[in-house]
């Protein structure tokens, strides 16, 4: 399933006090200011990669290349808050917004799922042949920093720290993926690909 971000979080899940707090940077030192909020944004993204969710609400779409053979897909990043759309575009182009009224989100699972509402069927029309079906949806633990669990907003304070006390190599050589933090502290928000 392709993704494409719609509307970035307005926010970072650690903010540029709580990193140098982290660093035990003096509050009065604004230089490194800019390049450590850089360091927050770059360390929350790869945590992001690495779970496979979104931290801070976000605005996505996801495209589907076909209807499901089952009554439900699955949304990627877990955490969902809400479908704002659903679209399909057939051969001819013409978009049509499918009717909320026939299928059901589910917020509760793992992951967010669209439900075929009983006695409905998935749209039947002949599809685009490339990523006919959008989903707009909004995901992500919620708006602020204090809807982020500890232990991920901890890792990506370690991170920053990593970046900004190693700015001119990679984590001993490693990729984010395979530093042991990842494992040690993130693994238990962590999902699977879709």
């Amino acid at each position: 399933m392709e993704t494409t971000l719609k509307t970035a979080p307005v926010k970072e899940p650690v903010s540029l006090d709580d990193a140098k707090k982290h660093l035990r940077v003096d509050d009065d030192y604004t230089i490194d200011d800019n390049m450590l909020v850089q360091m927050i944004t770059d360390a929350r993204f790869w945590v992001e990669e690495y779970l496979w969710r979104k931290l801070i609400t976000q605005t996505w779409y996801a495209y589907l290349p076909e209807w499901p053979m089952g009554d439900y897909f699955e949304l990627p990043f877990g955490k969902l808050q809400s479908v704002t759309a659903i679209k399909y575009t057939d051969t001819d182009g013409d978009v049509t917004t499918w009717s909320a009224s026939e299928y059901i989100v589910g917020s509760d699972y793992l992951r967010g799922r669209v439900t075929l509402a009983y006695g409905y069927s998935w749209p039947n029309a002949s599809l685009y042949p490339s990523n006919p079906i959008q989903v707009e949806f909004v995901c992500g633990y919620g708006a602020t920093s204090a809807t982020v669990p500890g232990i991920i907003k901890r890792g990506i304070a370690i991170l920053v720290a990593e970046m900004y006390e190693n700015r001119e190599i990679t984590m001993f050589g490693q990729t984010m993926k395979e530093h042991p933090l990842m494992e040690i502290l993130l693994a238990p928000y962590r999902l699977a690909e879709l």
